[in-house]
């Protein structure tokens, strides 16, 4: 018993590491004054924090992005909270089919997903945000019901029974008892959601449009189109450099 335990905070601390290990050395560098990606840091600076907020765009679109997290997390978690309580108390082919219809996102590429309410969109004319509010909502919908329904699975329903006998309503009976013991459900699913809402891509490059660009668009096109990364300026800076000097020389030995 003590050997499956341990082999249990094991399994569970290497997965922790690995997960969270990228992430704590993105933060630590991004605190880094050096131009380059070294470590040890040579020294602590806010440098590139200035840097992204100095960019308009990349202002506008970290505000978009928040906005757009803040309400799909929210909208995902009031959908996903209401699928998950009728499905956790039906026991019904319909409710099968349900569950099944809340998972679908997570099957289906989001980039396929993307280029298939591309092709909605235009067909009805949708504007490009509420298209990407949509969007962001189905995206994040798997995440918040799954959270929402394993706390419904484990809460015992005759609570709910107990307190409608003594006069409350369907409606006070869930905000009074059945929400103050399942909200860590909803609080972890509405987590999973702006997590995912804020870091989605591969539906913006489809549903994105002028004035309309969330983050990681924006954050992808500047480092393709702009070059403006510090590695790729000094390889730049050092292709040119070398251009230059090919010139003279094969000018010079023209001349000569």
């Amino acid at each position: 018993m003590r050997l499956g335990s341990a082999l249990l905070r094991l399994i569970t601390g290497i997965a922790v590491a690995l997960i969270m290990g990228p992430i704590i050395v993105v933060v630590i560098v991004s605190f880094s004054s050096g131009e380059m990606l070294t470590f040890p840091l040579p020294g602590f600076s806010l440098r590139w924090f200035y840097s992204f907020f100095s960019i308009p765009e990349m202002r506008n679109a970290f505000a978009l992005s928040l906005v757009l997290a803040f309400t799909s997390a929210t909208a995902a978690v009031a959908f996903g909270m209401m699928g998950a309580i009728y499905t956790s108390r039906r026991d019904s082919w319909f409710s099968h089919i349900l569950q099944l219809l809340f998972i679908t996102p997570l099957i289906f590429p989001t980039i396929v997903l993307g280029l298939a309410l591309l092709l909605l969109y235009r067909t009805f004319g949708m504007w490009i945000t509420p298209g990407l509010f949509i969007a962001h909502v189905i995206v994040c919908l798997p995440y918040s019901f799954r959270a929402v329904l394993a706390s419904l699975q484990s809460f015992d329903v005759s609570l709910e029974d107990a307190g409608q006998s003594l006069g409350a309503g369907p409606i006070r009976s869930f905000m009074l008892i059945t929400l103050p013991i399942i909200w860590p459900g909803i609080l972890s699913g509405w987590l999973f959601a702006f997590v995912v809402s804020f870091g989605e891509l591969n539906v913006g490059l489809f549903l994105t449009g002028p004035g309309v660009v969330t983050l990681p668009i924006e954050i992808f096109s500047y480092l393709q189109f702009q070059g403006s990364h510090p590695t790729s300026l000094r390889t730049t800076r050092k292709q040119s450099l070398a251009l230059g000097r090919r010139r003279q020389r094969s000018q010079h030995a023209r001349n000569r």
